[in-house]
């Protein structure tokens, strides 16, 4: 997987958080599995070059922590609407942007180039409106 926007340790870093937000199980695949994070630069196509230079810094710095302190890292980000303390707003913004990114692309219906089985979209039942 390449991007145009992403480093490879960023790339690694997404990855990694996906499969903790979507590990799959025997019906559904996990994030990495679906491989739709080969369409990562039609979500970043339009951001902002600061905020594009900020997500790889801190998907870089995010691919490098062990795996428990990572669930861990996730685990509060999802609970950051409970955290009145000073990392409670960061957490949010990270919970709120990663998220996005994530199911974004895996709820987009463009899996990744070799991956043949059902979208997830199929597998639920839902199709999203499409503007040609």
């Amino acid at each position: 997987m390449t991007s145009k926007y992403l480093n490879q340790n960023a790339l690694k870093g997404l990855t990694r958080i996906g499969d903790i937000l979507i590990p799959g199980n025997e019906e559904f695949p996990s994030f990495s599995v679906y491989r739709c994070l080969d369409h990562v630069d039609d979500l970043i196509e339009y951001v902002p070059k600061g905020d594009v230079k900020d997500l790889n810094m801190v998907l870089v710095i995010l691919s490098f922590l062990p795996g428990n302190v990572l669930r861990w890292l996730v685990k509060q980000m999802a609970n950051a609407h409970n955290n009145q303390s000073a990392t409670g707003p960061l957490l949010r913004e990270l919970n709120i942007g990663i998220r996005g990114i994530v199911f974004s692309l895996y709820y987009s219906e463009k899996p990744g180039h070799n991956y043949t089985a059902k979208n997830p979209t199929e597998l639920i039942g839902f199709t999203l409106n499409k503007v040609m």
